[in-house]
């Protein structure tokens, strides 16, 4: 559920109908999930986009644009921790973030300079399953080796700022596979394990430092790689260009009335993505005719509505 910590954002919410409300609602939680600070444009306009009952979407689907797409193009501009692809955009799981700032963290209590692949191979092991662990440090995982690999820096690595600004240019490399492979396995989100596999294979100098070739943790990880675990933190709140949005509904705002208002409200980003699939002011109001949202009063389509 989306905080309202103002009478303001209190009384803007109160005017939405209930099934906008409910999808207000799930744009936070789809926020939280992708490890965002607040809830904005980007994350409720995928929302809608996802929801294949909502008159949003439907009028997506009549306007030949692929809401899948929007959704995506969507989360990728969206705040919070992702890897952002050509085919989409992948938020990293729970422990995944847990091994991304453990990695930062390592680093900068090192005073190495920056975060390298070591540092994320030793932190993404550490969010494995205990019995994984085990496994491992029973066919002969050796941190030490890895650890020997990174040279003593300056201390340039922080534990503040945004998350990636220390990384090495190798460190994204290897999240950018952790994220290919993710994909590959069609999964919702890049895990510790993602990590750990990736971070290993990336080079072979890697696997022998540890003592853990990259082929046994693909057998060992096999089956092992989703992370399921939920994501802590919320409620979320709006941010100031949602706030604005939602201030340019109108009384009993339905999903495509929130489709007009993000239109309205753009940044170039969302602008941008409007005009790449055609949703124009014109076909959202000649759509307000034609559908509705399930909770919706029916209305009869016209003989033509694009």
């Amino acid at each position: 559920m989306i905080a309202l910590d103002s009478r303001e954002l209190e009384r803007l919410a109160a005017r939405l109908a209930p099934y906008a409300r409910a999808l207000l609602d799930r744009a936070a939680h789809a926020a939280l999930q992708i490890h965002a600070d607040e809830v904005g444009p980007e994350h409720l306009l995928s929302t809608l986009m996802e929801d294949e009952d909502c008159a949003a979407h439907r009028t997506a689907v009549h306007a030949f644009a692929d809401p899948a797409t929007i959704s995506d193009e969507a989360r990728a501009s969206a705040a919070g921790i992702l890897i952002s692809g050509s085919s989409t955009a992948l938020p990293f799981s729970a422990r995944g973030v847990l091994a991304l700032r453990g990695a930062r963290e390592r680093a900068a209590r090192r005073g190495d300079d920056l975060v390298l692949v070591p540092h994320l191979a030793l932190a993404a092991f550490d969010q494995l399953d205990a019995d994984l662990r085990e496994l491992f440090c029973a066919s002969g995982w050796n941190p030490s080796g890895l650890e020997a690999l990174v040279p003593q820096g300056a201390g340039g690595a922080s534990e503040q700022g945004h998350l990636f600004r220390c990384f090495s240019d190798d460190a994204k490399r290897a999240l950018s596979a952790s994220a290919k492979l993710a994909r590959g396995g069609a999964a919702r989100s890049i895990s510790a394990a993602h990590l750990f596999q990736s971070t290993l294979a990336f080079e072979a100098r890697f696997e022998r430092a540890c003592g853990m070739p990259a082929s046994r943790a693909r057998i060992a990880l096999r089956g092992r790689l989703e992370d399921t675990s939920e994501v802590q933190g919320g409620p979320l709140g709006p941010d100031s260009a949602l706030e604005a949005c939602l201030a340019r509904a109108p009384e009993h705002a339905d999903s495509l009335d929130l489709l007009a208002s993000l239109q309205a409200c753009a940044s170039s980003e969302i602008g941008a993505i409007f005009a790449r699939h055609r949703l124009t002011p014109a076909l959202l109001a000649r759509a307000r005719l034609a559908f509705s949202d399930p909770d919706g009063a029916h209305r009869a389509p016209p003989p033509q509505i694009l």
